[in-house]
C-alpha cells in the first residue's frame, strides 16, 4: 500500500478483510492502520484500484502541468495537493491570464493525447546530473525519477500511470491569487 507522502493521499483497500484506514511511513517502515486486529501471520491485501487509479491520474496530471508552465512561462510550482474532489498546484506567480492558464492546459492535453510513456527508475548521482531536472532533490543516495521522454523529469516517490494517456484528460477549474503564489485547481481523469 501506497504511504501518504509529498501531496498524495494513502492507498485504500483491505488487509485480510480488515478495512485500512490510513498508510504512513516512519524512519523507513511502513505502517498501515486497520480497523480491526489481524489474526494471522501472513496477510492478503487488495488495494482499492478505484482510487489508486484516480491517485495515479491527479498525480501525474499535476507532473504534466507543472512542465506546461514551466515551459511556457518559467512558472514554478512550489507545492501540490491532492484532495478527496480535486487537486491544486500553487505556482510562483502572482498573476495568471486566460490565455496563460488555455496555452498551459493544451500543452498538458496535448502530450496527454500523445500516450507517451512514463518511465520510473532509480539513477545514481552521475546521471541525476545530466537530466533536466525541474526542482532539485531533497534526499541522498539513488534517486527515483519519473520522465516524459522530451518533456518533464521529476524525482518522485508517487504513483504513476504506464503512460501519458492514463491521465485521461486535465482540466483547470479555477486560479486565484494566495499572497504570493496563484493556488491553480484542476482534475483528470475521464
Amino acid at each position: 500500500f501506497y504511504p501518504q507522502g509529498g501531496g498524495q493521499p494513502a492507498d485504500a483497500g483491505t488487509l485480510n478483510g480488515a478495512a485500512v484506514l490510513d498508510v504512513q511511513v516512519e524512519d523507513g517502515v511502513i505502517w498501515h492502520m486497520l480497523d480491526q486486529e489481524l489474526e494471522a501471520d501472513l496477510a492478503q491485501g487488495t488495494i482499492d484500484w478505484t482510487r489508486r487509479f484516480d491517485h495515479m491520474q491527479q498525480h501525474h496530471g499535476q507532473h504534466l502541468l507543472s512542465a506546461a508552465f514551466e515551459r511556457l512561462y518559467g512558472l514554478r510550482t512550489v507545492s501540490f495537493h491532492l484532495g478527496p474532489f480535486a487537486a491544486t498546484i500553487d505556482l510562483a506567480a502572482t498573476e495568471l491570464t486566460p490565455t496563460q492558464t488555455a496555452a498551459a492546459e493544451d500543452l498538458t492535453n496535448q502530450v496527454i493525447w500523445e500516450d507517451r510513456p512514463i518511465l520510473a527508475r532509480f539513477v545514481n548521482t552521475e546521471e541525476l546530473a545530466q537530466l533536466p531536472l525541474r526542482k532539485p532533490p531533497t534526499v541522498a543516495g539513488p534517486v527515483r525519477i519519473v520522465s516524459v521522454p522530451d518533456f518533464d523529469h521529476s524525482a518522485c516517490g508517487g504513483t504513476h500511470p504506464r503512460a501519458t494517456g492514463g491521465v485521461g484528460v486535465l482540466h483547470l477549474r479555477r486560479w486565484e491569487r494566495r499572497g504570493d503564489v496563484t493556488r491553480v485547481e484542476f482534475l483528470c481523469g475521464g
